[in-house]
């Protein structure tokens, strides 16, 4: 994969609700990131919203790289290669 076929990913987490809203924008890095300045400067005074652009090769990797913004069920351990952690 080259840096071309990265995605990107504005996420809007509102803490409290404990949802993500998942804005993609495909491999247009420069609309990301005019939309995450655009929402950044509106939650600037909220602190109960994180607001982070993310790339990856797709959503489900940022859905596992990023678990704490989305409701998941596996755990980091399980995306370990077998062995790297010893019991």
């Amino acid at each position: 994969m080259s840096l071309a076929d990265i995605k990107h990913f504005l996420v809007i987490y509102d803490i409290n609700a404990g949802n993500a809203e998942v804005r993609p924008f495909g491999t247009d890095y420069d609309a990301a990131q005019v939309a995450y300045e655009k929402v950044e400067q509106e939650m600037r005074n909220r602190s109960d919203f994180d607001v982070v652009l993310l790339s990856a090769d797709s959503l489900e990797t940022i859905k596992r790289t990023h678990s704490s913004y989305f409701d998941t069920r596996e755990s980091f351990e399980a995306l370990l290669p077998a062995g790297v952690l010893r019991e």
